[in-house]
C-alpha cells in the first residue's frame, strides 16, 4: 500500500505533455494537482452531456486524478489506522500529500476550467461522495447537484466512475431523491433496460438498442454496481464487523416491497420488507454464531442474536408525509 501511496504521489506536480491544459491554480497547490499520465477520465457519460472524444484516452485529467489521489491516499491512511500502524514514519509523507491534493482540488474548483456550477452530474457527486470540498462548496454542490438532475429530468447523466456513487450521494440529501432516479424509466437510466428486454444491466446506456449494438457489454459492473446500493440501502443489509451485521432498509418512492440475501463469510444474511396498509415489516435472516443490529426506518434499534425475526411499525411513506 506504502509503495502505491509514493506512485501516486510521484505523479503529482508534474506537467502532463502535449495533452495537458494549464489548470490556472497557484503554485503552492500545483504542487499537489496530478495533471499528467494517461487516464479516461469520467468516461462513458452520456453523449449529450459529455461526448467522449479520441484524445481523451491520451489526456490528463486533472479533476479526476487529484481527487482519486486524495481518496486513495485517505484509504491508505485508514488501513493504518486498523491496523495500528499509525505511527509509521513512512505515513507523513502520505498524509501531506493527501491533504495537499485536497487543498488543490478546492482551489481547482474555482476556476472556470473546472467549476462545480455545471450540470455535469459526476463533478458533483464525485466531490461530495469524498469529501473534498469545503463546508461552503459542498452545501453549493449539493443544490447545484438537485438542480442539476431537475434540468436532466431526473434521468443518469453520470459516467463510469460516479454512477456507483450518485445514489449514496442523493440519498445523503433526502432519500426520496435517490428514488426518484432510481425509477425514472426514460434513457439515460437503469429501468430503461428492462423496458427492453433486458435481464443484465448494460455497459452503455443504450445497450443493442442502437444500429452500434454489440460494440458494448450486456452484462457490466460499471452501472451495474447499483445492485450493491440495493442491497445496502434499499435492503439495507451490510456486514457491521466480524461476526456481526447492521441491517438498516431504507424504504422510498413508490417501492413497497424489496427482499434481498448476501452470502457472507460468516454465512448468509437477509432482509425483506413490505409496506401494505400504512405498516412497515422487516423479515431479516441472522446466521448462526453471529449477531446483528436491526434499525427500522423510524430509528428504533434492535440487537438479536443468530435466528430469524419480524418486526412491525406504522409507516408514513413519503406522499403521506408531503
Amino acid at each position: 500500500m506504502i509503495a502505491y501511496a509514493n506512485f501516486m504521489i510521484s505523479r503529482s506536480g508534474k506537467w502532463g505533455g502535449p495533452y495537458a491544459k494549464p489548470m490556472h491554480i497557484s503554485r503552492k497547490n500545483r504542487k499537489y494537482a496530478v495533471n499528467c499520465g494517461q487516464s479516461y477520465g469520467e468516461w462513458a457519460e452520456p453523449a449529450d452531456v459529455c461526448a467522449f472524444k479520441w484524445y481523451d484516452f491520451a489526456a490528463p485529467h486533472p479533476e479526476e486524478s487529484t481527487a482519486y489521489t486524495y481518496y486513495t491516499l485517505q484509504k491508505v491512511l485508514e488501513a493504518a489506522n486498523i491496523l495500528g500502524k499509525q505511527a509509521d514514519p513512512r505515513l507523513a509523507k502520505v498524509r501531506q500529500y493527501s491533504e495537499g491534493a485536497r487543498t488543490a482540488y478546492q482551489e481547482m474548483v474555482t476556476t472556470p476550467q473546472f467549476t462545480i456550477d455545471t450540470d455535469r452530474q459526476a463533478k458533483l457527486v464525485r466531490p461530495i461522495y469524498m469529501g473534498l470540498l469545503t463546508k461552503e462548496q459542498e452545501e453549493f454542490a449539493k443544490k447545484r447537484l438537485i438542480k442539476a438532475m431537475e434540468n436532466y429530468g431526473w434521468r443518469l447523466g453520470t459516467g463510469f466512475l460516479s454512477t456507483p456513487l450518485i445514489l449514496d450521494v442523493l440519498a445523503g440529501i433526502d432519500v426520496q431523491y435517490a428514488y426518484k432516479l432510481l425509477e425514472n424509466e426514460q434513457m439515460p437510466g437503469w429501468l430503461f433496460m428492462p423496458k427492453f428486454g433486458a435481464t443484465t444491466v448494460w455497459e452503455a446506456w443504450e445497450g443493442n438498442t442502437t444500429k452500434e449494438k454489440g460494440l458494448a457489454s450486456l452484462n457490466h459492473y460499471s452501472k451495474g454496481a447499483v445492485c450493491e446500493w440495493l442491497l445496502s440501502r434499499m435492503c439495507g443489509i451490510n456486514v457491521a464487523g466480524e461476526n456481526s451485521f447492521e441491517i438498516k432498509p431504507l424504504p422510498g418512492g413508490s417501492i413497497t416491497y424489496a427482499s434481498g440475501e448476501y452470502d457472507s463469510v460468516y454465512g448468509k444474511v437477509s432482509a425483506s420488507w413490505k409496506i401494505e396498509e400504512g405498516k412497515f415489516r422487516l423479515t431479516v435472516g441472522v446466521p448462526s454464531n453471529t449477531s446483528a443490529k436491526v434499525t427500522m426506518p423510524s430509528g428504533e434499534e434492535k440487537f438479536v442474536n443468530a435466528g430469524e425475526y419480524t418486526f412491525e411499525q406504522d409507516y408514513i411513506g413519503a406522499q403521506a408525509r408531503e
